[in-house]
């Protein structure tokens, strides 16, 4: 099993992969790349990313900051939040629990937000972790896949 917690606060950077499915009308075709500054609290980690996603059709830059909070439950389960409203009224995405046979991290139920799902899996990289994201409703079908790495 890769430690998932003892690698996060060494992520220090990030790029991914934004590719709509064919369902999409979202059209967020591209990719991103930044910087994350992590802060340790106890049994959370504060995870602040900033950076640019530049959309592949037009070449367009958009600045991007985004902040999730990871939240040690055990050794083998851990919350994600993200802090769109602040630290103080976070929003639960999902528990990722590691699954042995698939040696990932992968998110026990999916979070509902309005009419769209969001699930995820964490798998170990050679330079830090791999973080892949679906997002899917009815006007939505979206596959992120980031590179965390030190």
């Amino acid at each position: 099993m890769f430690d998932l917690w003892r690698t996060l606060h060494t992520i220090t950077q990030y790029q991914y992969l934004s590719q709509p499915g064919k369902n999409s009308i979202m059209g967020w075709a591209g990719s991103g790349k930044g910087r994350v500054e992590t802060q340790l609290n106890n049994d959370t980690i504060y995870f602040t990313e900033s950076g640019e996603f530049i959309l592949s059709q037009n070449g367009y830059k958009v600045e991007t900051s985004n902040e999730f909070i990871w939240s040690r439950v055990s050794n083998t389960r851990i919350k994600l939040y993200h802090s769109r409203f602040g630290r103080e009224q976070k929003v639960e995405l999902f528990e990722l629990v590691y699954d042995s046979d698939s040696k990932a991290w992968e998110s026990e139920q999916a979070h509902l937000c309005g009419d769209d799902i969001y699930s995820g899996k964490v798998l170990e990289s050679e330079r830090g972790l791999e973080f892949f994201w679906t997002i899917a409703g009815p006007r939505k079908e979206e596959n992120l896949h980031y590179y965390y790495s030190r």
